[in-house]
């Protein structure tokens, strides 16, 4: 059987990375808002506006799949820690 590795802290740090850019993603609303004006075609900023709706509701459940994601990932990363310190501790006797 090989023997299994794997670095701990790089799965929380992806974890964290994750977690990092759904706050972005959390951030990053009502962009099109700010241009409307700008578009000088009413026809055309009411297009934008209905597109950002649509966009609001993919970018919230991509957010949430991120975000989730990100949590589950760091939290492996603390459970296979756990586990290596309690079999080393088993090995010792312990």
């Amino acid at each position: 059987m090989p023997d299994l590795k794997l670095d701990t802290q790089e799965l929380r740090e992806t974890g964290a990375a994750l977690r990092l850019l759904a706050g972005e993603l959390r951030d990053a609303e009502n962009i099109v808002e700010d241009y409307s004006d700008a578009v000088g075609h009413r026809r055309l900023a009411d297009t934008l506006d209905e597109m950002q709706g649509s966009w609001d509701d993919r970018r919230n459940d991509l957010r949430d799949g991120i975000d989730g994601l990100g949590e589950v990932v760091e939290e492996a990363g603390k459970a296979f820690e756990d586990i290596e310190q309690h079999l080393v501790a088993a090995l010792r006797g312990e």
